[in-house]
């Protein structure tokens, strides 16, 4: 299970809204000042996601909690987002260039058009099924909250 901590920003009922810090991959590389990833990754801000999680517990606005996101809804939202759009893709190429090219007498303009068709379409797709899974199981959990030591003594 990945796991970030969040801050909790507002309450709504059974739900909280938190907001955790965007990282990059290159935060802890040793290389970073010779790469040119690691450089493109400084260029750009880093903001602060804000995610709606189901409470599991007593929560206060400002309180930091944990959040877990099985290993296994990665990999199934990878999956998603890289190979729905390729597989609408191909898809759109491969029934352009053997149905409507033939039905048309065209050439390869429609083709390649249906090509960009059918990878909007495996675009919206994927918008149209990831905002379903994000409140399932593949959204992320509260696993507990984060106790502040500073306040016990």
């Amino acid at each position: 299970m990945s796991e970030e901590l969040a801050t909790v920003v507002a309450i709504d009922g059974n739900h909280a809204w938190v907001e955790c810090e965007r990282r990059s991959a290159c935060s802890g590389c040793h290389q970073q000042s010779s790469c040119g990833t690691g450089t493109v990754a400084k260029a750009f801000p880093m903001k602060a996601q804000r995610l709606r999680v189901a409470l599991t517990g007593d929560v206060a606005v400002g309180q930091q909690i944990r959040l877990g996101i099985p290993q296994a809804s990665i990999l199934r939202g990878a999956a998603l987002v890289y190979v729905l759009p390729l597989f609408c893709l191909l898809l759109g190429a491969l029934l352009g260039q053997l149905w409507l090219v033939p039905l048309l007498s065209a050439g390869e303009g429609v083709t390649i058009l249906c090509c960009l068709l059918g990878g909007a379409i495996g675009f919206l797709l994927v918008r149209y099924f990831s905002d379903r899974l994000e409140q399932g199981e593949y959204g992320p959990r509260m696993l507990g909250v984060v106790l502040n030591t500073r306040h016990l003594s």
